[in-house]
């Protein structure tokens, strides 16, 4: 079990880019203990309505090791009335102590129910490809999401969610984690 909670502050800048900043903890286990603390920094260019292109740095503490996650990804969505569907992709590369540490490919995809002006739920499917000369490039890890996200006035957000992660899929006994998480967002 995991708890995961985060807050992001987000910046639109001109010419259709974006800076996000969020900072997260996650705990994990029955009494909750310390598993890591991150902040992100995202910068996003808004191609047009549908297109969007993203380059993520992820700084990473935990009890024991840093990790630094370097990404490059886009998304595409498409809207109908009431349903979204949105798919994203990146390519990532973890370091840990100025070491490369793995390479992996990640592809989501996502439906949104828009039921109000300010409320939405929202369920996710998301495949890890590791990606490397040691890889069989067989997904080796996989997570289905369902939530709901509740925005405020003065462009505030609050998103909550449970998450089903399955990890080293090909491996006799796979690790399973059930995760709640609570976001708290500034646009």
């Amino acid at each position: 079990f995991e708890s995961r909670n985060a807050i992001t502050f987000q910046l639109k800048l001109p010419h259709s880019f974006k800076i996000d900043c969020k900072q997260g903890l996650w705990l994990s286990g029955q009494e909750l203990s310390f598993k890591q603390t991150f902040t992100e920094v995202d910068l996003s260019y808004k191609i047009n309505n549908r297109f969007n292109i993203f380059i993520p740095f992820r700084y990473s503490i935990f009890k024991d090791e840093i990790k630094k996650r370097i990404s490059f990804g886009g998304s595409y969505k498409y809207n109908f009335k009431i349903l979204s569907f949105r798919y994203k992709t990146r390519f990532q590369r973890v370091y840990e102590q100025d070491n490369k540490l793995e390479e992996t490919f990640r592809n989501k995809l996502s439906v949104i129910n828009k039921l109000k002006k300010n409320f939405e739920l929202f369920l996710s499917a998301e495949l890890f490809h590791p990606h490397g000369p040691n890889d069989d490039n067989k997904i080796n890890e996989y997570r289905m999401s369902f939530g709901a996200n509740t925005g405020f006035s003065n462009n505030k957000s609050i998103k909550t969610y449970y998450t089903f992660k399955a990890e080293d899929i090909n491996k006799t006994n796979p690790e399973i984690t059930n995760i709640i998480g609570l976001s708290y967002n500034f646009n």
